[in-house]
């Protein structure tokens, strides 16, 4: 049922196939509000039939989600200005990365729901964790060192002085070259943020075409992506107008970067859920579509609730390599080239732990 509701809120139908009964709803608010979209999803409910609707109950909790998610986007946007204009202040180059600036691909921008702050700066690693460590004194370097975090307004702002990172070396190395060819024309696309009057730098279209998938991957990859990363990637590509030229060169990238697999397998999702065949990137593999869906429903998501009070909170190093393990064994066909990477990482991780504990 998520399926049809999905292609509702995309505009692409108007109804369910039957009218849910009143369990189903429970599960699919509940299903909802875990993978993030609910608020994206209430745009589906708003098109339903009178007697189609879910009970009263479940709709008024609907609604508080998606009012509560347009009110918090409503002040990151504000806060997306606050931080751009003052990194723009210093002199520096930075953009927005997905988030705020996703939302504008949106037919209600409003209710995709919200994170963090990311923004792009230039200069490369050194000089991101200077200039970032002396203008905001609780800085710290994030995980995996490709980010510096702060605090603004209670809200969590990463610093990239690079967009994202593979784990196989050479797929890494191409996708360092491609940001590198690419980042010159970062600086200069301009969008104005619902509710505000400055504007604010986001990718290109091309860039975020390669990006936005890079990092929907490695979501997935680690923990798992839910279906808020995949409607993202949906509405950049029903709301852009590719030329062959383009897509030919983004397909060979994403190649050339050992995702073909995964493309083609978001390719088949994406259709599934409403997106045009005119606007693939590249014809869609059933197959491993059905094995993505298995994965972002049921069995690969795993929240950030999960890992801080959930079922993974009292998880220790060892367990969590073991999982992580398994799921990297179970996923391998979807990127064949770049998850054993994945598994050695773990490994070495592992080892250096051990070594330092004892």
């Amino acid at each position: 049922m998520i399926k049809q509701l999905l292609r509702i809120a995309a505009g692409k139908s108007n109804c369910f196939s039957c009218v849910p009964a009143s369990e189903e709803w429970t599960a699919l608010f509940s299903a909802a509000v875990r993978q993030g979209i609910a608020a994206y999803l209430f745009s589906g409910v708003e098109r339903l039939p009178s007697d189609q609707r879910p009970p009263l109950e479940c709709l008024m909790d609907w609604a508080a989600i998606a009012d509560y998610v347009e009110q918090r986007n409503r002040k990151l946007n504000g806060l997306c200005v606050k931080v751009h204009d003052a990194f723009k202040r210093e002199g520096a180059k930075v953009c927005l990365l997905k988030g705020q600036g996703m939302g504008m691909c949106y037919p209600h921008p409003l209710r995709r729901d919200f994170g963090d702050i990311d923004i792009w700066m230039a200069g490369g690693k050194q000089h991101v964790e200077t200039f970032v460590g002396s203008k905001f004194k609780e800085a710290s370097v994030g995980d995996g060192s490709h980010h510096v975090s702060f605090i603004m307004d209670d809200v969590d702002v990463e610093v990239h002085h690079t967009p994202a990172t593979l784990y196989n070396p050479l797929h890494n190395r191409r996708l360092q070259h491609f940001f590198e060819a690419e980042e010159a024309a970062q600086w200069d696309t301009m969008v104005q943020l619902s509710g505000q009057s400055e504007k604010v730098c986001v990718p290109t279209m091309k860039f975020n075409l390669v990006y936005i998938l890079v990092h929907l991957f490695h979501h997935w990859a680690f923990e798992g992506c839910g279906l808020k990363q995949l409607i993202d990637y949906s509405w950049l590509l029903a709301t852009t107008e590719l030329d062959d030229d383009v897509r030919k060169t983004v397909v060979k990238q994403l190649k050339a970067l050992g995702l073909g697999n995964f493309l083609a397998a978001v390719m088949a999702m994406l259709e599934d859920i409403g997106v045009d065949a005119c606007h693939l990137l590249c014809a869609p593999n059933r197959q491993l579509g059905k094995a993505l869906w298995q994965d972002v429903l049921y069995t690969g998501l795993v929240t950030a609730e999960d890992l801080s009070t959930g079922k993974f909170a009292q998880e220790n190093k060892r367990s969590r390599f073991v999982r992580r393990l398994k799921r990297a064994i179970r996923v391998l066909p979807l990127a064949p080239s770049e998850l054993p990477w994945m598994l050695a990482r773990n490994v070495w991780v592992w080892v250096r732990w051990n070594a330092f504990k004892n």
